[in-house]
């Protein structure tokens, strides 16, 4: 069968020399001078292919391909342009157009006619979709006005997505950015009821959802209703140690005149990154709506998914700027820090916290008999299992070599005893096995509390470094109490 061009050119001359040549190469060629006349004709001739000069009046080539890609009933017709330009940027925009091929119009004929029909070989277009394009009746729509649609169409997504991109400058003011996603959303999306996660890399951080009501008062019921159906779809992804749910814009207003059952319609989308759960959104309406049928719904996700891995990422630098890389406990710096915090605050408050250091047994000669690699996998176990045994609140570092340190808030030495004795306990009883070479190791621990007579931080690492040393002198693979 006949290949069909629909060749475009304003020059007549070159129109001819074209025409008259690609016929002679065994074509059936329809002319057009300029990108409305072409874009009408592609509807009343069907073409297998369209060949366009670039530089034309009014509608050059890269908005004629655009127009053609653009739409639903021309987009499948393959286009190669055609053009004196032999600029990098040029070559660029001819492929972001959606043409197959950009070729220079000193082409051989014969090479052009080849690539004519590789193209066609490559892109064919079927006898029914160009019977479908024949009877669509596009007499309506002009050239002009068709650009004109696509162009403010781009026009929207562009600032539509930088709406979103403008966001990235609060990354690291999570309360503030989430307001800002809210006032964003809630100027396009239909929602009553709409909540944000965002994931922490770290798996004891409390997972806070933020819920807006725009201005209207949720009851505590409602509200676990709606946490509750949001995190066991977050749960789907990743099993979550701790749940929690904050409200944003919750402005005291009127009370809320439906309940979660009315909410008949609603989307839960969680947000996957490098097979990590990095958070969630999600929208709810009284309203018979789907969201997913939204004009701009692919674009939102995609620039929400872009600001959800920008804040995660964000996130875990500055959570692994205060871990330890080989245990995954707190670095020492961190330590400092807490310590010192924890004595503040108990002077403020009045309360009691405990201190414990945890020393590994021998584990000079652990590295000096299997190697470092057994004695950094006995380290990173001996971590894990203080994770295992400890709350959620107690605060757990690598104070330096082989010593753990871990603080307990609200809690006197009597209570402290019963979490730190469980570990020596699991330490003691675990069975350490790597690249197939089995040992036992167990551990020293010195446990003390910030009493009285302790004025500082100092006085109280000092206490429990005492306690540490007793232990290790009784014998190892035991708890001392510092003694006042």
């Amino acid at each position: 069968m006949t290949v069909k061009i629909l060749l475009v050119e304003d020059t007549d001359t070159q129109l001819k020399f074209l025409r008259d040549g690609l016929v002679e190469q065994g074509f059936e060629v329809e002319t057009a001078t300029n990108g409305s006349e072409a874009y009408k004709k592609v509807y009343a001739y069907a073409p297998d292919i369209v060949v366009s000069d670039i530089k034309m009046p009014a509608i050059d080539g890269y908005q004629l391909c655009r127009m053609l890609k653009n739409t639903e009933e021309t987009k499948k017709i393959p286009i190669i342009l055609l053009t004196v330009l032999e600029n990098k940027i040029d070559s660029f925009w001819g492929k972001k157009s959606g043409a197959q091929l950009f070729l220079s119009k000193s082409i051989d004929i014969k090479e052009l006619a080849t690539n004519i029909n590789s193209t066609v070989r490559r892109y064919p277009v079927s006898e029914e979709y160009k019977q479908e394009l024949k009877a669509k009746n596009n007499a309506d729509n002009s050239a002009q006005f068709r650009l004109n649609t696509i162009l403010n169409d781009l026009l929207l997504k562009s600032v539509f997505s930088n709406e979103f991109r403008n966001l990235s400058d609060f990354l690291n003011y999570e309360r503030i950015l989430v307001e800002k996603l809210f006032l964003l959303l809630s100027s396009f999306v239909e929602y009553h009821v709409a909540g944000i996660y965002f994931a922490s890399p770290d798996d004891f951080a409390e997972n806070i959802m933020y819920i807006d009501t725009l201005g209207r008062n949720l009851s505590k019921n409602m509200l676990s209703d709606v946490s509750y159906d949001f995190f066991r779809k977050m749960e789907e992804q990743k099993s979550l140690k701790n749940t929690k749910f904050e409200v944003v814009r919750m402005l005291l207003g009127k009370e809320l005149d439906y309940e979660f059952g009315d909410l008949s319609s609603k989307i839960i989308i969680p947000f996957v990154f490098d097979k990590k759960l990095i958070g969630g959104i999600c929208f709810y309406t009284r309203q018979d709506i789907d969201y997913s049928s939204f004009r701009y719904f692919d674009i939102m996700i995609s620039e929400l998914l872009t600001i959800f891995k920008m804040k995660y990422q964000y996130t875990e630098k500055e959570f692994m700027s205060v871990l330890d890389g080989l245990t995954g406990l707190y670095n020492r710096r961190q330590f400092e820090i807490g310590l010192e915090q924890e004595v503040n605050r108990t002077k403020r408050h009045p309360s009691d916290f405990s201190l414990a250091i945890l020393d590994i047994d021998f584990f000079k000669k652990v590295n000096d008999t299997y190697g470092h690699q057994y004695g950094d996998y006995v380290l990173k176990t001996v971590a894990n299992l203080m994770k295992q045994s400890f709350r959620k609140t107690d605060l757990l570092y690598r104070y330096g070599g082989e010593e753990l340190v871990m603080i307990m808030p609200e809690t006197n030495i009597e209570g402290a005893v019963i979490p730190v004795q469980r570990l020596r306990r699991m330490v003691e009883d675990y069975d350490f096995e790597y690249n197939g070479v089995k040992a036992k190791v167990t551990v020293s621990i010195g446990l003390t509390m910030n009493y009285q007579n302790m004025n500082s931080s100092a006085d109280i690492l000092k206490s429990a470094d005492e306690a540490l040393y007793k232990a290790k002198e009784g014998g190892r693979n035991r708890v001392v109490l510092y003694e006042q």
